[in-house]
Formats: structure tokens, C-alpha cells, sequence
């Protein structure tokens, strides 16, 4: 049998033992909380600049389309303008045309008078 010294003394060493078990397994509890609350940070973050970065494309996205329309825009009116000068000189040009034909018959009926 063991005295009682030899008995405390090994109480002591089991319970220093447990002790350090305890604050070993809390270090690691500890660590893993810190962990996933870093993971959760760290994916936070990545979703946020995910969406940030979207919305960034999306806006240039859509400058871009209204300078696109804008330019479309520009181009019908140009179209436009081109159309009118075009019609208007020919309408010119037919007009000068015939009004020599007509001013041609004018004179060849004064002379056949």
C-alpha cells in the first residue's frame, strides 16, 4: 500500500495533469472559434468584393450601352442629313435641268415663230 505522502503526491501530479489538459484543449477550442471567425471574415470580405467588383462591370456596362445609343444617335442624324443634302442637290440638278429643257423649248418655238 501507499503512504499517504506517495498518494498525495501522485492526486497532485493527475491533477496538474488534468489541468494541463484542460488548458490544452481550451488553447485548441480557442484556436478553432479564432479560426472560423477568420474563415467567416475572410469569406465576408471575398463575397464583398465579388459583388463590388460586379456592380463595377455593371456600370461600365451600362455607360458603355448609353454611349453606344448616344452614338447610334449620332449616326441616324448624320444619315439623316446626308439623305436631305443628297435629295436637295438632285432635286437642284433636276430642276436647273429642267428648266434649260424649258427654256430650250421657249427658244425654239420663238425661232420656229
Amino acid at each position: 500500500m501507499m503512504d499517504a505522502q506517495k498518494q498525495q503526491s501522485l492526486n497532485e501530479a493527475a491533477e496538474q495533469f488534468a489541468d494541463a489538459l484542460v488548458h490544452s484543449y481550451q488553447a485548441v477550442s480557442e484556436l478553432g472559434v479564432t479560426t472560423q471567425e477568420r474563415n467567416v471574415q475572410l469569406t465576408e470580405e471575398f463575397f464583398n468584393k465579388v459583388v463590388s467588383n460586379l456592380r463595377t462591370q455593371t456600370d461600365a456596362n451600362l455607360q458603355l450601352s448609353e454611349e453606344i445609343a448616344q452614338q447610334q444617335q449620332r449616326q441616324v442624324k448624320a444619315a439623316q442629313a446626308l439623305t436631305r443634302e443628297t435629295v436637295d442637290a438632285y432635286m437642284d440638278f433636276a430642276s436647273s435641268v429642267f428648266g434649260f429643257w424649258h427654256r430650250g423649248t421657249q427658244v425654239a418655238e420663238e425661232t420656229s415663230k
